[in-house]
């Protein structure tokens, strides 16, 4: 893409930026200052950087990064799934939410996803193996850049919905809840094989102790 402003007139504006932004670094090391200064250091740094780039899509990049310094970061999220046109991460914010509609929900349990058991199965087999009473949660997530990423978030948004599993609030990995503990407990034979770490099978000791606490 080609340049946008004259190369000369960008180098002496980022360069000032960078001269500017040294300056709020080194005031953030003033305890009151702290955290407007590292702010301020931050996006302007970002801006020097994108004007030295003087490429158009360096500037859309960079205002996203500034934008998360001064807006909410669930505007930013929203905004970059109506770019993307990412139908499931609103399915999901409406599960969270508690906007699923019954109707929406399948209760019949030969009705679910194998994405759906594949979560459950998972979280049903480490909970057991691991913190039958749940006093200890396990958790875990899959990576974005992941083929099965969407398809994994519409199922958790489903199952969320359902009060079956639920999400931390830190980075968003899934766990069972007490509700889902006992529909696991009633289903698990329908869940077949499929889940992550299958190398890790359902301890069978540890289960009959689970089934026994009923």
């Amino acid at each position: 893409m080609s340049n946008l402003l004259s190369i000369s007139f960008l180098q002496l504006l980022a360069g000032v930026l960078c001269v500017v932004a040294t300056i709020f670094a080194f005031l953030s090391l003033l305890s009151f200052f702290r955290s407007h200064a590292l702010r301020l250091s931050a996006i302007i740094f970002v801006t020097a950087l994108s004007l030295f780039c003087n490429n158009a899509w360096n500037y859309f990049a960079a205002l996203f990064i500034i934008a998360t310094a001064v807006t909410e970061i669930e505007f930013l999220q929203n905004l970059a799934a109506i770019i993307r046109g990412d139908k499931y991460y609103f399915a999901y914010k409406q599960a969270v939410a508690g906007e699923v509609k019954p109707s929406q929900i399948d209760k019949t349990p030969n009705l679910r996803s194998p994405m759906e058991y594949k979560i459950l199965n998972t979280l049903w087999t480490k909970q057991v193996n691991k913190y039958q009473d749940l006093s200890v949660l396990f958790t875990f997530k899959i990576f974005p850049n992941s083929p099965e990423f969407n398809e994994f978030r519409l199922a958790g948004a489903k199952l969320i919905g359902e009060g079956l599993i639920a999400e931390t609030p830190n980075d968003g990995s899934y766990h069972i809840t007490q509700k889902g503990y006992d529909y696991c407990k009633q289903h698990y034979r329908e869940f077949g094989f499929d889940q992550w770490w299958p190398e890790e099978t359902l301890d069978q000791e540890k289960l009959k102790k689970v089934l026994g606490n009923k």
